[in-house]
């Protein structure tokens, strides 16, 4: 865990109003701050229910000698790091001056909830939290438990990649703690001999834009992007929703397919080998000391990639879903071009309908029966491959999922 050395950041245009008048004008207006924090509470269905400590993590990749490494970052930053971002945020929303435009948009932040802004790095697993030093004293133990959990977080999730990786058999991995594995996911980063730092988005398969507690203890083998929205929130033409959707599409599908072309011809739409691979002018890579820039990711990056296109699931009425594809052109080209595949599920119902050939059909799965597991480690143990989904029992087993009952401060 890093705590950032105390830096100022200044985030406020000079003159209100102007940022997007004026050219090279930096940092934005009140008006655009409110703006921002109101589209990201609102759309992550975060406009009610507010904890006194919000965590926003932005995320990003580091490692030696890798000339990709901007592939392994934010696409939606422009294969940027997502943390200044995500600190930018936090600032935003905890200005008394945005939380009383909210107020008067009936978006309501309480005075007690506090905004955290950090980076995960996704090679070595490392978070980073910014402004710590504002943290008021009341919030810190709130603080210091959010962290505790996260670092098992942390490590949990270096274990479940260590099995798709080479430098860790099967064999030694049934032996591996999660200790050892954050220790090893730590030093490929630092090897310059390294080819394979991390995998990042490989895998990919599908989206989940919905509620969390419809997928919640689900192993998903990490192939899913999870985008939070709760309908219940949202008005009769899904408002929320085209907005939510703007983005995640347009993201989510862009990185499916590039790893999707890059898969089934990693010469021809990728970039082929990065071992031999020279940085050009600053700008790409060419293959030895003569050719082309190179195009798309490397084989190093998806040869564990199974090349199929994104299954969007969203949660939310055919007809509303229906009628944002019909209004927004630029997701009517994805979906009905059939770059993406998409499926609806039903909050009333729990039944799901694939949209084929221009409409909605109702689906009915072959198997009704999802296999159970203790723990996430009991269904990846052993296995290397793709796998399906299963049911984890353990959820509420687990000591660090429980909730503290004894009434004290540190209760959230």
């Amino acid at each position: 865990i890093i705590v950032t050395p105390a830096t100022e950041l200044q985030i406020e245009c000079n003159q209100a109003g102007e940022s997007e008048e004026k050219l090279g004008q930096n940092g934005f207006s009140l008006l655009e701050m409110a703006d921002i924090v109101e589209l990201s509470l609102r759309s992550s269905g975060l406009q009610v229910g507010l904890s006194r400590l919000v965590i926003f993590l932005g995320h990003g990749s580091t490692s030696l000698n890798n000339p990709h490494e901007s592939a392994y970052n934010c696409g939606a930053c422009a294969g940027s790091r997502g943390g200044p971002n995500a600190r930018a945020f936090a600032m935003m929303a905890n200005d008394y001056r945005v939380r009383r435009l909210l107020a008067d948009r009936n978006l309501i932040i309480p005075d007690s909830t506090v905004f955290v802004g950090g980076y995960h790095d996704t090679a070595d697993d490392s978070i980073m939290y910014y402004d710590v030093d504002r943290l008021p004293v009341s919030h810190r133990c709130q603080f210091e438990q959010a962290e505790k959990l996260l670092t098992v977080a942390r490590k949990r999730n270096a274990h479940e990649r260590c099995r798709r990786f080479e430098t860790v058999s099967q064999v030694a991995l049934q032996s591996f703690t999660v200790d050892d594995a954050l220790y090893h996911v730590c030093e490929r980063t630092q090897d310059l001999s390294q080819t394979r730092p991390e995998y990042n988005h490989a895998t990919n398969a599908l989206c989940l834009v919905g509620r969390r507690r419809w997928s919640r203890n689900l192993f998903l083998d990490r192939r899913a992007f999870l985008a939070s929205y709760d309908p219940s929130i949202d008005d009769d033409q899904g408002t929320i929703l085209a907005k939510l959707l703007a983005a995640v599409v347009p993201v989510c599908a862009g990185i499916s397919l590039e790893y999707y072309f890059s898969c089934i011809d990693v010469e021809g739409y990728g970039c082929g080998s990065k071992l031999p691979h020279n940085i050009t002018s600053l700008l790409g890579v060419m293959s030895g000391a003569a050719s082309d820039l190179r195009p798309g990711l490397s084989q190093q990056m998806v040869e564990i990639h199974e090349p199929m296109r994104i299954l969007f699931v969203v949660e939310t009425l055919p007809a509303v879903l229906q009628r944002i594809i019909d209004h927004d052109k630029s997701l009517a080209k994805l979906v009905e071009g059939g770059w993406v595949q998409l499926a609806v599920f039903n909050p009333d119902t729990a039944a799901v309908h694939r949209f084929v050939q221009g409409e909605f059909v109702i689906y009915a799965p072959h198997e009704r029966k999802i296999p159970t597991a203790a723990t996430s480690r009991d269904w990846y143990d052993g296995h290397c491959e793709h796998l399906g989904f299963a049911s984890i029992l353990s959820g509420g087993n687990d000591r660090f999922n429980q909730r503290k009952t004894d009434g004290g401060p540190c209760d959230t």
